[in-house]
């Protein structure tokens, strides 16, 4: 999924270690451990550290993006320069949504791209 097109760059990388298995590319992952992240499952979050850049079996290293650019699952649709927050619970684990009221300090970052509910948005991490 990565390396498709030239907009996806400038990005801050990490590598944690997945508390779970993480098999698809673009997940919220939080802090569940020393170093350890899993799926997100908490609307906004305090815990966030960005979203999976790489898949990972559980116990293996993986790369996660924590600024910049990046390809995010969406729940519910997004509309190109909504905020984007974890999504709740339930079927939106570890996806991306949209909070335009709320506007609170758990912002992840901006959709720069419109993105219809499980296809791919296209976010600014902040």
């Amino acid at each position: 999924m990565e390396g498709l097109t030239p907009l996806i760059a400038d990005r801050f990388l990490n590598t944690y270690i997945a508390g779970e298995d993480l098999l698809t590319i673009g997940l919220v992952v939080e802090i569940t451990g020393d170093w350890t992240v899993k799926r997100c499952n908490t609307m906004n979050s305090t815990k966030v550290v960005g979203l999976n850049l790489t898949i990972a079996k559980n116990g293996q290293k993986v790369t996660v993006v924590a600024r910049g650019i990046a390809r995010a699952i969406a729940y519910g649709n997004i509309t190109a320069g909504d905020h984007v927050v974890s999504a709740s619970a339930g079927s939106g684990i570890g996806m991306i949504q949209t909070d335009n009221v709320s506007k609170n300090a758990t912002v992840l970052g901006q959709a720069i791209a419109s993105a219809v509910s499980g296809g791919t948005a296209i976010i600014t991490l902040w």
